[in-house]
């Protein structure tokens, strides 16, 4: 059996989480603290970074288009007017489909 050279053999993580190393402000680690032992901390801060993740994505997002709305506003409603006599002339009125 040939293995490659130079590599080494990594101890393999369990799935589902990675250890991390991070400091946290002490009124945080307070709060941590607190919390009852049957509680999964790991789930937790997951659930937490997940969420602040989600939601400053979906705040960008809206920001985004609210700029977006702004800057192109005119041109959306001069070429809104254009299209709508293009529509208007395109189908028949009720009295021509009688």
């Amino acid at each position: 059996m040939v293995r490659s050279v130079g590599r080494e053999r990594r101890a393999r993580r369990p799935r589902g989480y990675q250890r991390r190393n991070f400091s946290l402000r002490p009124e945080t680690a307070r709060l941590l603290d607190r919390l009852p032992p049957d509680v999964n901390r790991s789930q937790l801060v997951d659930a937490a970074i997940r969420r602040l993740v989600t939601d400053r994505g979906q705040a960008r997002l809206r920001k985004l288009i609210a700029e977006e709305a702004a800057a192109n506003g005119a041109l959306d409603l001069r070429v809104l007017g254009q299209w709508f006599v293009v529509d208007a002339e395109g189908w028949p009125n009720d009295e021509q489909a009688r």
